[in-house]
């Protein structure tokens, strides 16, 4: 076994890249540091492993009577879980902050809640948290990530899950969930199936739409209600195999799912002018993945690993609109796919330095076909029918060095070129590269405080369907398609610092700058907008997380843990040429998260708030919020035996409001007066879910 931390004390070890986070500030948050526990005295205090590893074996989490690693995972201390962004193309972007065994899942469908969710308590060993790099450990750009240490040698376990939901006046939904996890001599069998048949309780309501004129005076009122519901069967499966030398994964798995939405505006007794309108929505949505992952040990210093990956997807979607004006019909069909190759060599020339390499092949596509009829004759879209296709390559080196016990930096050069071509109603080809050069650096002040930096160049990845139209009957909007669209890349500038205190406390603090060209918003592209590049632009964010323990004032069993960040924007306006925001950058995000323990009862009692969020778009003739107020949930997860668990939750019980905001102009925004204000809202339905699970 190579000489690593602690955290590769598990049945495999991998290496990878490292990254990033953070700024100094004082260490006086602490009121009183702590410093390593012996783990022979207290098994459930964090160990400080060095290397910046934390880890917190598995009777840390005995009091929160966890069932899964994913519970597990959402209790540690000073981390914030991000699932990652499976719609993103290539392998290293769309994984999120959580190692299993020192290395991400190989699938990029299936969700790492999913993957976590596989993993009973019984088969976890301990968990890690990683703060700025450690030696071995892919961090894949992330300033802090969780590994899930198992347990090896020979176990079976296996879960039913069963989930109802209940709102007055609606059908309930139903969940079911069944998981099988087997540990076998040298090869390790998991797989879950998935059906569920449930409102969209959250998105679905009651409300209003009024709208009013420049003078704020009402000019329509009607009453609207909206209404969802989704359908879904999931399977995925996985197979490890332990050989004397490698390690082989195997991953498939697949996803059929069917969403229908109402949006529903009737009259409104006693006023003049109103409105009476009706949207149905059709959505369905197949897919499915498969995968190939071999990791080699060709000495004690060198490791090879080579992944396959292949994912196919076709989504459909059909609208209805009718109204006093119009009868209306979108079709919009798109089938997409992406096969990746991915080959990578890691050398460890010494404990202090490890040099990792490799090389990513991709080849996407995706054809679109979209369709838009008004009163029985055809809308021209521009670029309605078209097939998109890419071929990627990425190569990259990647030097990670532990220049004293308290300093260690990670210096990085990845290199991407692409074509892009576009077939059908328009023609275009062309070749795109850029350098993404990376350094980061943490340097431990002590056991309880780290400061972490990074300077980096990132390019986005461009979404595909921004260069096809798309009509949204519910949103009342075309979008364009655009073939000259580039990706958006940036030089990001990162520091921050953290704390922790008290044995299972932390303060987390952080800032980013971001220089951003080709910033991607919406243009003008003829009488549509579409997504397109506005030139230079910058973006800034702040994050600060908290985990309190509150026994110190005298609140035994209790928990405070938050996450927020605030993020401002800036780019010049196409329309206006005035400085705004950037489109969708939201201004404010995070989460509250109260709970109490009561071991007496085998209960937990807590109370989760997620912030409010709002996204705006800036169109040439509109201005358009999106908002979601606070959502509220209370829960109650109750253990009657080691095996069962009940968890009853009284969801958005404030009613949460949705809402969205327009302003429209008579022309555009720059020349045009204003036609109205328009508020069109819901209250969210309150509900209630019960889940029980059992553990065989």
């Amino acid at each position: 076994m190579r000489d690593i931390p602690s955290l590769v004390r598990s049945r495999r070890v991998r290496g990878g890249y490292g990254l990033v986070a953070c700024i100094p500030f004082a260490a006086a948050f602490a009121a009183e540091p702590i410093t390593a526990s012996d783990p022979e005295e207290s098994p459930a205090v964090p160990v400080n492993a060095g290397s910046g590893v934390i880890r917190y074996e598995s009777s840390f989490f005995t009091e929160f009577q966890p069932t899964t690693a994913l519970d597990m995972v959402k209790r540690l201390p000073g981390f914030a879980f991000e699932p990652g962004d499976t719609t993103v193309r290539g392998f290293a972007g769309a994984l999120g902050n959580v190692l299993i065994d020192g290395q991400r899942p190989t699938s990029k469908a299936v969700l790492l809640e999913d993957v976590l969710r596989r993993i009973p308590v019984a088969g976890v060993a301990a968990i890690e948290v990683i703060r700025g790099g450690a030696p071995g450990i892919n961090m894949q750009g992330q300033s802090v990530v969780a590994n899930v240490v198992r347990l090896s040698g020979d176990m079976s376990t296996h879960a039913a899950e069963v989930t109802g939901l209940f709102a007055t006046d609606h059908e309930p939904g139903v969940g079911l969930r069944l998981e099988s996890a087997s540990n076998i001599d040298r090869l390790s069998l998991n797989g879950t199936l998935n059906l569920r048949d449930e409102q969209k309780y959250g998105d679905s309501g009651t409300g209003e739409l009024i709208r009013r004129n420049a003078n704020r005076e009402i000019i329509l009122a009607s009453d609207f209600e909206t209404d969802w519901r989704q359908r879904q069967l999931q399977a995925n499966g996985a197979a490890e195999y332990q050989g004397d030398a490698g390690l082989l994964r195997i991953n498939v798995g697949g996803t059929s799912q069917d969403n229908k939405q109402f949006d529903i505006l009737t009259p409104r007794s006693g006023v003049p002018q109103t409105f009476d309108s009706r949207v149905v929505t059709d959505i369905s949505l197949d897919q499915g993945e498969a995968g190939v992952d071999y990791e080699h040990s060709i000495s004690d210093a060198l490791t090879g690993r080579m992944l396959v990956l292949q994912t196919l997807e076709k989504k459909v979607i059909t609208a209805d609109s009718i109204d006093a004006v119009n009868l209306q019909r979108s079709e919009d069909e798109a089938f997409r796919g992406e096969s990746i190759l991915r080959s990578s060599a890691t050398y460890r020339a010494s404990p202090a330095v490890t040099v990792e390499s490799g090389l990513e092949g991709a080849y996407n596509f995706l054809e679109v076909d979209a369709r838009l009829t008004r009163n029985g004759a055809a809308v021209e879209l521009p670029a309605d029918n078209v097939k998109i296709e890419e071929r990627r390559g990425e190569a990259y080196v990647d030097v990670r060095w532990k220049v004293t016990p308290r300093l260690a930096s990670d210096i990085g050069m990845r290199y991407e070129r692409s074509t892009i071509s576009q077939s059908g109603d328009h023609q275009a080809k062309r070749t795109l590269s850029y350098p993404k050069p990376r350094m980061t650096v943490r340097f431990d002040l002590n056991p309880d405080i780290q400061l972490r930096g990074r300077v980096e160049r990132t390019v986005s990845q461009l979404e595909f369907r921004d260069f096809a139209s798309q009509a949204s009957l519910d949103a009342g909007t075309i979008n364009g398609g655009n073939a000259e669209l580039r990706p958006e890349n940036a030089w990001e500038f990162e520091g921050g610092i953290e704390n922790r205190f008290w044995g299972s406390g932390a303060i987390v603090l952080s800032y980013m700058y971001s220089k951003v060209s080709d910033v991607v918003d919406l243009v003008p592209v003829g009488q549509f907008d579409a997504p397109g590049n506005l030139g230079s632009g910058t973006r800034e964010k702040i994050t600060f997380g908290l985990s309190l323990p509150l026994e110190r004032i005298g609140m035994s069993g209790t928990l405070l843990r938050f996450n927020g960040d605030w993020n401002w924007s800036k780019v010049d306006d196409p329309v206006t040429h005035e400085s705004r925001r950037i489109t969708k950058h939201a201004p404010v995000g995070g989460d509250v998260l109260i709970t109490k323990e009561f071991p007496s009862l085998g209960s937990t009692l807590s109370l989760e708030n997620s912030y409010s969020k709002r996204e705006t778009y800036f169109r040439i003739a509109e201005v358009r919020t999106d908002h979601w107020d606070h959502f509220l949930r209370l829960y109650w997860d109750w253990t009657p035996k080691a095996d069962t668990v009940v968890r009853l939750m009284f969801n958005n019980f404030t009613g949460r409001p949705k809402s969205r905001w327009r302003t429209v102009y008579d022309g555009t925004r720059a020349s045009g007066d204003i036609l109205y204000h328009e508020d069109r809202h819901i209250d969210a339905l309150r509900f209630v879910q019960l889940q029980v699970r059992k553990s065989f």
